[in-house]
C-alpha cells in the first residue's frame, strides 16, 4: 500500500476494500450450478484504512442479509438468501430484528417472507462507503462534500415525513435519470450495478446504485465547500429578486396600456 491513501479520510491506507462489499456477491458452491457463472471476478477494489474496512466488516454482512432477502429481488438474491444468507443467520441469531415471518404465493409457488425491523443508520453508512469507494475509484480521489442517501427502502409508516420525502425524491431523480446519458456500469449488474449523473451547475451529481436488479439507492453527492454554498444562495436570491422585479415592471407596464 506504497503511497496509497484512504478511499474515505485520506490516512494511509493497510488493504483494499470492495465497493460493494465482497460478500454481496453469491459464491461458486451456492449458485454456479443453477446460473452458470460466477460472480466474483472483476470486483471494485479501493485502498482503505482499516477502520473503513476491517472494522466494519460486521456491517457488511448486515448490508447483504438485509438487502438480499427483500421481496422484488431477482431470482440470485432468493438463491443467495436460502444458502448464504441462511447460514450466515445461524452463525448470528440476532444479525437480523426479525418482527414476524409469512408466506406469499407467485404464480401458485410459495416464498417465504420476514418482515425486519431495519437499522437505517447502519444501512446509510454502508451506501455512504459505496459511494465514497465508487467516487474514488472514477476520479482517483476521495470525496470531500456532502452526501445525501435517498430510498423508498426506508419507507416506513413510524415516520410519515422521511417516508414522504423519500418517495418524492426518488420520483424526481427517477425522471431525471431518463437525461443522464451515462453509462451504466457494473460486471456483474445481476448483483450490482451503478450509474453516475453528469455534475451540474452546483457542483451536484447523484450517484445511482442498484442491487439485485429490484433495490434503487441515489446518493446526491455535492461538492460546494461552505463559501460557495453560501454564494449559490446569494445568487438564488439575487435571481429570484430579479425575476420578481421583471414581472413586477410587466405588470405595471400593463397597468400603464
Amino acid at each position: 500500500m506504497v503511497d496509497k491513501k484512504c478511499y474515505w479520510c485520506e490516512k494511509e491506507a493497510v488493504s483494499m476494500e470492495h465497493v460493494p462489499p465482497r460478500c454481496l456477491f453469491p459464491e461458486d458452491k451456492d449458485v454456479k450450478h443453477i446460473f452458470n457463472k460466477t460472480y466474483r471476478e472483476h470486483l471494485i477494489t479501493v485502498p482503505s484504512c482499516d477502520e473503513h474496512n476491517l472494522q466494519k466488516s460486521n456491517l457488511d454482512e448486515y448490508l447483504m442479509v438485509t438487502l438480499s432477502g427483500k421481496v422484488g429481488n431477482n431470482g440470485l438474491a432468493y438463491i443467495q438468501t436460502l444458502t448464504k444468507i441462511e447460514r450466515s443467520r445461524k452463525r448470528n441469531s440476532k444479525l437480523l430484528d426479525i418482527e414476524k415471518g409469512e408466506t406469499i404465493y407467485i404464480k401458485d409457488k410459495e416464498f417465504p417472507v420476514l418482515w425486519v425491523n431495519v437499522d437505517t443508520q447502519k444501512l446509510n453508512y454502508s451506501f455512504e462507503s459505496i459511494a465514497r469507494g465508487l467516487y474514488y475509484h472514477e476520479n482517483n480521489t476521495s470525496f470531500k462534500g456532502r452526501i445525501t442517501i435517498v430510498s423508498k427502502l426506508f419507507n416506513h409508516p413510524d415516520d410519515s415525513n422521511g417516508t414522504e420525502f423519500n418517495i418524492r425524491a426518488s420520483k424526481l431523480i427517477e425522471s431525471e435519470r431518463m437525461h443522464w446519458n451515462t453509462e451504466v456500469k457494473g460486471t456483474n449488474k445481476e448483483v450490482f450495478s451503478y450509474q453516475f449523473s453528469p455534475i451540474d451547475g452546483f457542483k451536484t451529481q447523484t450517484l445511482a446504485l442498484n442491487f439485485f436488479e429490484g433495490i434503487d439507492i441515489y446518493i446526491i453527492l455535492n461538492e460546494l465547500t461552505d463559501k460557495d454554498y453560501e454564494e449559490a444562495k446569494l445568487k438564488l436570491s439575487f435571481l429570484n429578486k430579479a425575476f420578481l422585479g421583471d414581472l413586477q415592471l410587466n405588470a405595471n407596464h400593463r397597468d400603464k396600456q
